[in-house]
């Protein structure tokens, strides 16, 4: 995340030789003669000098070891300035970070060699080379110093949000997801909520440690001063006594709670080498489910070892109970073939039977025996339905025939109802056009074709509905054949109407008519309001009471008429 920088000790030891080396340097001229140089020089004593040099040894890098070993080793000054140059300039270009500490070391030694006895020019070009690697190595540690000082600016950030979340811990809590607990643990749905509750506060608290964790591991890989590394880590310190307690108390709770509860699990359901309770396979499941939930929760490493050797070992146990038990099917199953092989045999007598010209109860009489037999034979699953299918194949032929006669007799049935029912469209069509030729026949016969129409009608086994509808026909078409006699009697002159009983006669059967026109109304008004009827018959209903009541009219109309009448003759 952070970009490295030189170590402190580094820093200070720069610090210092930065200092030195600005009271020594020389000016950057075209030519410098020796005894300007050498006057310019501090003079150092050889033996101060070794004893400087033994100091610089001590903790020294390997890299710098082996170049002291090779500067030892020359004798000319202006080679030992060459190699200590170079040097000097392969530690500012160390990959990653420049080892300032071997470039102050390197150029103190370096330093006093310029006043030993060197040619003008030589001194001249190594004294620029000298100067420009100085400046080089300023350079680097300022850049690197704003480097150091922009991590530290981050880490600063990054505690500051740490402190700021441990100060809002219920709030953070509380927006912490619930845990993957496994759907197969039916034993331990009582137990959910508490290990949900527990493992939520781990969750969070292991996101804080790692953080922590991580931000202690940043501030020792980045380079700053001890001071601010200390104060750092205090910080650090304070928001880990928040988390790190906690946290072991919590995993230490739940560690010992999870393993009290395996412990009882295995109790209940695994004693003296026997499965009880629960069947295998969900035993099975529910062994899953725990080493599922074992990798969701957060245990100590002893809790883990201990509950996973004993689902473990309950995991072995039922694989030796599918053992035994897969040993027991095996030696039922030869029972299984003998009792499949005689049942086999009845079976093929009943598909001989069925494939003569038995009777069907029969042939069911036979196949029940059969089943009967099967019940009192000890068979698998699958022989039982392979023999079922085996008796259902043998019935087939008969069954078959059944079908064909039952076949036969449906559709003579519905030629016999086509046949009904053209008969009554045929009907139903007749006493509409005799209603829609009222006028153009005579009243008389009229009515003989109605009363046989009414006949063949009675002789109609139909629905109810359909019923009312042919009743509505009938009675309009007698309404209309009523009111043309009326109409005929109406239009005679009035000595033709000279028998005035006549007329309370046609009264007479004018309101017996008119009754039963208003008993028929309020019927079909009390089917409509007491009935749940589709849309179909409703509408139907409502056309009939409309009719009905265009009817009524009409017959009172004609009582009024006649009434009239009667009161003009008898006037």
């Amino acid at each position: 995340m952070f970009k490295k920088s030189m170590t402190t000790d580094q820093e200070i030891s720069g610090e210092s030789e930065e200092q030195h080396s600005e009271q020594v340097q020389l000016p950057e001229s075209e030519q410098v003669r020796t005894e300007e140089v050498d006057s310019s020089l501090p003079k150092v004593e050889e033996t101060e000098q070794e004893v400087d040099i033994e100091k610089e040894k001590k903790g020294s890098t390997p890299q710098f070891v082996q170049f002291f070993s090779q500067f030892e080793q020359l004798l000319n000054p202006e080679e030992k300035i060459r190699l200590s140059i170079d040097f000097m300039r392969t530690a500012l270009s160390n990959a990653g970070t420049p080892r300032f500490r071997d470039f102050w070391e390197g150029r103190r030694l370096c330093l006093p060699l310029f006043k030993e006895n060197l040619t003008p020019k030589s001194r001249s070009l190594l004294w620029g080379e000298y100067v420009e690697l100085s400046s080089e190595a300023r350079r680097l540690k300022e850049i690197l110093d704003e480097q150091s000082l922009f991590a530290i600016e981050q880490i600063e950030l990054a505690i500051q949000a740490l402190e700021r979340e441990l100060e809002n811990y219920d709030l953070h809590l509380s927006l912490v997801s619930s845990i993957a607990f496994p759907e197969a643990l039916e034993t331990f749905k009582a137990k959910r909520s508490v290990y949900e509750l527990m493992q939520k506060e781990l969750h969070l608290l292991n996101t804080l440690a790692a953080r922590i964790n991580g931000l202690r591991k940043e501030i020792l890989k980045t380079e700053m001063r001890i001071r601010t590394k200390n104060k750092l880590f205090d910080r650090l310190s304070k928001c880990g006594d928040r988390v790190f307690p906690r946290r072991k108390d919590l995993i230490k709770s739940i560690s010992q709670q999870f393993t009290e509860d395996v412990a009882h699990f295995v109790q209940s359901h695994f004693q003296e080498g026997e499965v009880q309770k629960l069947p295998l396979y969900a035993l099975r499941e529910e062994i899953k489910g725990l080493q599922a939930l074992a990798k969701v929760l957060t245990l100590n490493t002893q809790s883990f070892t201990q509950t996973r050797q004993l689902l473990s070992s309950c995991w072995d146990k039922i694989r030796m109970q599918e053992k035994e038990r897969k040993k027991e099917f095996a030696q039922k199953r030869q029972a299984f073939k003998q009792n499949f092989d005689a049942v086999i045999e009845k079976i093929q007598a009943l598909t001989v039977l069925c494939e003569t010209d038995v009777a069907i109860e029969d042939a069911n009489r036979a196949s029940q025996e059969i089943f009967d037999f099967m019940k009192g034979l000890d068979l698998g699953r699958d022989e039982v339905k392979s023999l079922s299918n085996a008796i259902h194949r043998a019935k087939r032929p008969i069954l078959d025939r059944a079908r064909a006669i039952e076949q036969e007799r449906e559709q003579k049935e519905r030629e016999v109802e086509l046949k009904k029912r053209e008969k009554i469209l045929a009907i139903k069509a007749h006493l509409q056009s005799l209603i829609a030729a009222v006028d153009e026949q005579d009243p008389d016969h009229l009515n003989a074709q109605r009363e046989e129409l009414a006949q063949e009608y009675a002789a109609l086994a139909i629905s109810k509905a359909e019923k009312q509808i042919f009743d509505r026909l009938f009675k309009q078409l007698k309404d209309l054949i009523n009111e043309k006699k009326e109409r005929a009697l109406m239009a005679l002159s009035e000595d033709d109407l000279n028998s005035l009983s006549q007329l309370k006669v046609m009264l007479d059967e004018r309101k017996e008519r008119r009754q039963e026109i208003k008993t028929q109304l309020e019927s079909y008004r009390k089917a409509l309001g007491g009935s749940g009827f589709d849309f179909e018959k409703a509408m139907m209903y409502r056309e009939m009471i409309e009719a009905e009541k265009h009817t009524l009219d009409k017959i009172n109309a004609s009582i009024d008429e006649i009434e009239d009448k009667i009161f003009e003759i008898g006037g």
